[in-house]
C-alpha cells in the first residue's frame, strides 16, 4: 500500500510532508557537492592534521550557524528564504545586502557545478570538457524545471549512493595510508583550506526547505538539521584522511581524477559516478532554493526566474570564468562569510521580535553566546579573504 502523508501548502504547492530521514537527506544532498571533490587537495595543502582540524573546527562553526538558522525560521510565521527574513528583522538594507551576496555565490556555485562536471566527464569519457559541462547543464536544468517534489526522491536515492561510495572508497584506501603523510606541514598556506572547507559545507537554503516539509515537528527539524550537518562532516574528514593518506603530494585538484588515474579504470568509473552524483544534487538543490527565493521573496514570475537561475551560470561559464579551486575559495570565504555575519544579526533580533516561541527547539537561554564565536571567525575569514583578494 501506499503510504498516507499529511499534505501541506508550500509556496503555492500542495505536497506531503516529509519523513525525518528525507529531510537529512535534503540537507546532505544540498551539502555535498563539488566541494567533497577539492578538500583532500585544500587539506593536503596545509597537512593532513592542520586540514582534519579545519573539517571539525569549521563543521562546529557550521553546525551553530545552520542551528541559528533553524530557530529563526520556526519563531517566523511567514513561509521566507534568508533575504525575506533579514528584511523582516534587520530591514531592506539588510535584505539588499544578503540578496546581492547569495546570488553572487548561488550562482558562482552553480558555475562551479557546471565546471567540475565538465572536467569529471572528460577524465572519465574524454573528450571536450566544455561540451561536457553543458551536456550536464542541460540534465541538471531539467531537473530544476521539475520542481521540489521530484527533486526530494532523487536527493534522497543520490544521497545514498554517494555516502556508500565515499564510504566504500575511503574503506579501500586506508590500507594503503602511509604515515609519512602525516607529519607534512605547510603554514604558508594556513589560510587557503578556509574558504574551500566552508564551501563544502554550506547549505543554508535547505534549512528553509527542509522546515516547510516538517510543519509543526519542531524537535524532528531540529535533529533532521543536526543530523543534516554532521554526516556531510564525517564523510569529509573520512574521505580526506583516506585521500591524501593515499596519495599525498600527488593529490589533484580533483581527488577523483588522481584516485583514478591511480587505481585503475575501474575504480575510475566509480569514483567518477560518485563526483557525477555528488555535483548533480548540489547543482539541483541549490537551483530549486534559489529559484523559490527569486519567486517568494522577490515576487518574480516563475518562468522568469527558473531562467535566470538556469541561463545565468551558463553564461559565465561560455565567457570563460572556468577555474575550480579558485571559484570555490572566493566564494566560501567572501560571499558565504558576507552570509553569515547577516545571519547572526537576523538571529539576534528574531529571538526577541520572532512571531512564535520556539517549543522543542529553542537553544538554552545562553544560546545567544554561541554568536560571538561564529560571528569573531567570518568576520575574520570576510576580511582575510578581502586582503588576499588584493595581494599579488
Amino acid at each position: 500500500m501506499l503510504e498516507e502523508r499529511p499534505v501541506i501548502l508550500h509556496k503555492g504547492i500542495f505536497k506531503p510532508t516529509a519523513t525525518t530521514a528525507e529531510a537529512v537527506f535534503m540537507i546532505t544532498g544540498m551539502t555535498i557537492g563539488a566541494g567533497i571533490l577539492v578538500i583532500p587537495y585544500a587539506v593536503e595543502q596545509v597537512g593532513l592534521l592542520i586540514g582534519l582540524g579545519f573539517i571539525f573546527g569549521l563543521g562546529l562553526i557550521v553546525l551553530l550557524l545552520n542551528l541559528m538558522i533553524g530557530e529563526i525560521i520556526v519563531r517566523t510565521k511567514a513561509p521566507l528564504q534568508l533575504p525575506g527574513l533579514a528584511e523582516k528583522y534587520l530591514g531592506k538594507w539588510a535584505r539588499n545586502l544578503l540578496s546581492a551576496t547569495m546570488l553572487f555565490s548561488s550562482f558562482g556555485s552553480l558555475l562551479v557545478y557546471i565546471i567540475g562536471e565538465g572536467k569529471t566527464l572528460q577524465a572519465l569519457f574524454g573528450g571536450n570538457g566544455i561540451i561536457w559541462s553543458i551536456i550536464f547543464w542541460s540534465i541538471g536544468s531539467f531537473c530544476i524545471v521539475a520542481g521540489l517534489q521530484r527533486l526530494r526522491v532523487i536527493e534522497k536515492v543520490f544521497g545514498i549512493i554517494i555516502m556508500a561510495i565515499i564510504i566504500f572508497i575511503s574503506v579501500l584506501l586506508l590500507p594503503h595510508f602511509s604515515a609519512t603523510n602525516i607529519f607534512s606541514v605547510n603554514l604558508s598556506r594556513l589560510f587557503f583550506p578556509l574558504g574551500i572547507i566552508l564551501f563544502a559545507l554550506h547549505a543554508t537554503p535547505a534549512i528553509a526547505e527542509a522546515h516547510a516539509l516538517l510543519p509543526n515537528a519542531n524537535r524532528r527539524f531540529r535533529r533532521a538539521v543536526i543530523i543534516g550537518t554532521l554526516i556531510p562532516i564525517a564523510l569529509y574528514a573520512l574521505f580526506a584522511l583516506a585521500v591524501v593518506g593515499f596519495t599525498g603530494h600527488n593529490t589533484t585538484e580533483i581527488a577523483t581524477i588522481g584516485l583514478g588515474k591511480s587505481l585503475g579504470p575501474a575504480i575510475m568509473t566509480l569514483i567518477s559516478i560518485f563526483a557525477i552524483l555528488a555535483m548533480s544534487t548540489g547543482f539541483m538543490g541549490l537551483g530549486t532554493a534559489l529559484r523559490e527565493i527569486f519567486v517568494w521573496d522577490w515576487k518574480m514570475n516563475d518562468h522568469g526566474a527558473t531562467f535566470l537561475v538556469i541561463a545565468l551560470p551558463l553564461s559565465l561559464f561560455l565567457l570563460g570564468i572556468r577555474d575550480f579551486t579558485a571559484s570555490i575559495n572566493f566564494i566560501g570565504g567572501l560571499f558565504i562569510s558576507i552570509e553569515s555575519i547577516i545571519i547572526c544579526g537576523i538571529y539576534a533580533r528574531a529571538r526577541q521580535l520572532g512571531d512564535i516561541a520556539p517549543v522543542h527547539y529553542r537553544y538554552s537561554r545562553h544560546a545567544w553566546l554561541a554568536i560571538v564565536p561564529v560571528l569573531l571567525f567570518f568576520s575574520t575569514l570576510f576580511i582575510t579573504s578581502t586582503v588576499r583578494l588584493f595581494l599579488p
